[in-house]
């Protein structure tokens, strides 16, 4: 009797090693969903970027979600009435392109950039045109340049190198 119900055993166990085998090796492979978080930061002279995210996903990109922080005196800016954000990517073809902007102005009162600060903003789409031939080292070169005025409404530019400080694939 025990030889039998060792003999059954062995059968169930093998034939589920069978099944589950033939099972996970029919599973379409594809439908794993691949996403690429990249984190970017930069430093410059009046202004520093942290945590600036690209999220690639299987058929949809993200850009944003930055924080921005003046180096200067707030108050040198508090009054404000125009700033404007602009990232750029080396494309395929070795062109900057912009891929985002966030641009804000106001009259008679200020565009609150001190408040504004933690969020770049973000923009979420659907692949453009040769998207899918960028890598790692496109994204690398990202680039955002800064314009803003001050009190006296005196208009200032900045460019930051943003490089990646971090990289997951999920």
């Amino acid at each position: 009797m025990k030889k039998t119900i060792v003999l059954l055993l062995g059968i169930i166990v093998i034939s589920n090693g069978i099944w589950s085998y033939i099972y996970f090796s029919s599973v379409d492979k594809s439908s794993n969903i691949e996403v690429q978080v990249h984190t970017l930061n930069g430093k410059g002279e009046m202004w520093d970027i942290t945590d600036y995210k690209i999220i690639i996903s299987a058929n949809s990109i993200l850009r944003g979600h930055g924080n921005l922080t003046y180096k200067g005196d707030p108050t040198d800016i508090e009054n404000s009435t125009y700033y404007k954000l602009e990232f750029k990517e080396i494309n395929p073809f070795g062109e900057y392109e912009t891929v985002y902007a966030n641009e804000a102005s106001s009259k008679g009162g200020p565009v609150s950039i001190l408040t504004n600060l933690n969020d770049t903003g973000s923009i979420k789409s659907e692949y453009s045109y040769d998207e899918l031939k960028k890598d790692r080292q496109n994204y690398q070169s990202t680039t955002l340049t800064i314009t803003w005025n001050d009190n006296e409404g005196e208009l200032h530019s900045e460019a930051i190198n943003l490089s990646i400080d971090n990289d997951m694939t999920i």
